[in-house]
């Protein structure tokens, strides 16, 4: 919730959201059955109207489409300096990127030149400002723009954080629902220890230097035992196994669960 709200996601969004993610699934999981993913039957499984889930559809396809855009985005400032730092055109025959001029006098490379080569169908100035906030270039008397670093990290929100909190909670939603209702199968590890005592500051960060060291030694030798057991482990109709660990602060009072049956976990 407190990343709900620091980046202004409403109650309407989170529903929204929860209904189309009930439809994709929903849908997903009948396409695997071989069974049509008609409207009609989602908007009776998920308790929709056959509207609302023809519209979670549509927007779908059009979600799909803006990712992409916004995935190309993000990745041309980076060809961008690939191809400053590579192509002859832009740079000298020891792989130095060269000043580029930020005006068309026709005797001079500009930075023009180089978003058309590298992607032409971006904004010279947006890519200019993207660079300039990653503190990739240095523009000079606004007369030519230098190249200080060839790694481009973008600079505020990290996307990629915030796609790993989706694929941790994914994953882990997964294996809760998993061994509570696959009671018929081999249940997935899970497990949890908590101080019985509160912690302090200096304390989280001894126990976050054991984990650092301990804990990356485990997932070391877990990664190596399966890499050697892979002809044994291995199989083409098979899913990818991942373990995952990390720490967390506990809630102060115990989570209720009475009136819920516990799912064996083996």
């Amino acid at each position: 919730m407190p990343l709900f709200r620091n980046y202004g996601v409403t109650h309407h969004d989170l529903s929204q959201t929860l209904a189309r993610l009930f439809v994709y699934d929903t849908a997903e999981i009948l396409t695997e059955e071989g069974r049509p993913a008609a409207s009609a039957r989602l908007a009776l499984m998920t308790g929709l109207t056959r509207g609302e889930v023809e519209k979670h559809l549509t927007e779908r396809n059009a979600s799909t489409k803006r990712r992409a855009m916004k995935t190309s985005a993000l990745m041309t400032p980076a060809a961008v300096l690939t191809a400053w730092n590579t192509d002859t055109r832009f740079s000298t025959p020891y792989g130095v990127a060269v000043d580029l001029s930020l005006r068309a006098d026709g005797r001079h490379r500009t930075f023009t030149d180089l978003v058309m080569a590298s992607s032409p169908d971006s904004d010279p100035d947006a890519v200019l400002d993207q660079l300039l906030a990653a503190g990739c270039v240095e523009v000079h008397e606004q007369v030519f723009v230098r190249c200080t670093n060839r790694a481009y990290i973008p600079a505020g929100v990290s996307v990629e954080r915030i796609s790993r909190i989706g694929t941790v909670l994914g994953a882990l939603a997964a294996t809760l629902t998993h061994n509570l209702l696959e009671e018929s199968s081999v249940g997935y590890l899970e497990r949890s220890v908590q101080t019985d005592f509160p912690v302090s500051d200096d304390g989280r960060r001894v126990i976050r230097e054991w984990l650092a060291v301990d804990g990356s030694r485990f997932l070391e030798t877990l990664d190596a035992w399966m890499t050697a057991s892979r002809p044994e482990l291995e199989a083409p109709s098979g899913h990818r196994v991942g373990v995952d660990i990390f720490m967390y602060d506990a809630a102060t009072d115990p989570p209720v669960t009475a009136g819920v049956k516990a799912a064996a976990n083996q």
